[in-house]
């Protein structure tokens, strides 16, 4: 089944402004994201500074999670109605504001209140951001999501990179020099953003014979299964290191197993959408599952040098859905595009977060490795359920 999202022509996709503008909101995920990047290292240095417990230092992991991913359907569905790009080019300037002072506070409140409020920048700017770069794609609309996906994940893992060398070199208290980026990128947003046409702020008209119902039940099917994805990836990324401690692996190769799951996954990323431009999106979701699954079973079977191989394909290949099941929502949806990518995009990642936990307690009383296990299945269940997705084609094409 094939469902026709747009009734308007879209633009070429060799326009160069088209090019620019998402680029540009690709630069502005990976400075917002970069922001986010900043909680994970700075944490020894504030439990130390402000003397709070390591329970209170995973609750401000699950506070993070809660206000930048499960808060951005509310921001979604504010966006489809305002029809103008201000959260887009606001949000990174309130999240680099807020999380480039977390070396100055000195409570535990005050930490939570930066958090929060930073946080909220960061659940604003994606679903807005999501919708303008599929909105502004053309034909193209599968590459430039992908574009998209990495410069946040890019921008995500530097994080912890620009914060240590700023608080290694000139203390904790000097972290809001990393504010800069944040306000170039928003002021740099602010002056682009309007250029574009304001009929891309409007609602978008669905064509065809495609029920209501049925899109309905594709947008849950597609969030269900955006949902297991990204549980797996949140479980393995926590669980490997300990998984990997019951195997005797030395310690510096936890790090290194990590890197090699999620490097690959950022490939994988950038060509999924890409693919799924010439093979169609159904087809490209199903088979980053259908790879995965197995790899990440043999990554729990073998030993050494090939257990790794197996993680690194795996990484690839479960990464490389990511911004077609955006660009998939968007398409069942056009009417209301920024809720639609806040579901997969936010909402997905931050309830895979909250299963982390109960992951946790099956682990304690099954072993970590059949804990994993159970992930795989549970995978195998999600690339069935792709089967049941229609396939989405945009006008024209």
């Amino acid at each position: 089944m094939i469902l026709k999202t747009y009734q308007k022509p879209l633009p070429e996709p060799n326009d160069p402004m088209q090019a620019s503008r998402v680029v540009g909101l690709s630069m502005g995920h990976f400075v917002n994201d970069m922001y986010v990047g900043f909680l994970a290292p700075l944490l020894p240095l504030i439990i130390a500074k402000i003397d709070i417990t390591l329970t209170m230092a995973a609750g401000l992991t699950s506070i993070l999670s809660t206000f930048t991913s499960l808060a951005q359907p509310a921001f979604g569905h504010i966006a489809d109605k305002i029809r103008r790009p201000f959260l887009a080019a606001l949000g990174p300037l309130l999240t680099a504001l807020f999380f480039s002072a977390i070396g100055w506070v000195d409570s535990y409140v005050a930490l939570v209140a930066l958090i929060v409020v930073g946080g909220i920048g960061t659940a604003a700017f994606h679903p807005q951001a999501a919708a303008l770069v599929g909105r502004t794609s053309g034909r193209q609309s599968g590459l430039s999501m992908s574009i998209f996906v990495t410069g946040g994940s890019a921008g995500y893992y530097t994080g912890p990179i620009v914060i240590m060398s700023i608080v290694t070199w000139l203390g904790l208290e000097y972290s809001f020099i990393s504010f800069l980026p944040g306000m170039l990128i928003s002021i740099f947003l602010l002056f682009v953003l309007p250029k574009l046409p304001r009929s891309l702020f409007h609602s978008a008209k669905i064509s065809g014979t495609v029920r209501v119902s049925h899109r309905f039940r594709s947008i849950i099917l597609l969030f269900c299964i955006s949902t297991i994805r990204s549980f797996i990836v949140s479980g393995f990324n926590t669980f490997i290191p300990i998984y990997l401690e019951a195997q005797n692996v030395a310690p510096m190769l936890y790090a290194a197993a990590l890197t090699t799951f999620g490097m690959p996954g950022a490939a994988g990323s950038l060509i999924g959408g890409f693919l799924s431009d010439l093979l169609g999106r159904r087809k490209v979701i199903f088979a980053s599952l259908a790879v995965a699954m197995p790899f990440l079973g043999l990554f729990l079977l073998l030993d050494n040098f090939w257990s790794i191989i197996c993680l690194a394909i795996a990484g690839f290949a479960i990464f490389s859905s990511i911004p077609v099941v955006i660009i998939m929502a968007q398409e069942l949806f056009p009417a209301r595009i920024n809720t639609a990518s806040s579901l997969v995009m936010g909402m997905s990642w931050g309830v895979s977060g909250l299963l982390v936990t109960p992951l946790g307690l099956l682990a304690e009383h099954i072993g970590v490795a059949k804990a994993l296990t159970s992930l795989v299945f549970l995978g195998a269940i999600g690339c069935l359920l792709t089967l049941f997705l229609p396939e989405t084609k945009r006008g024209g094409v």
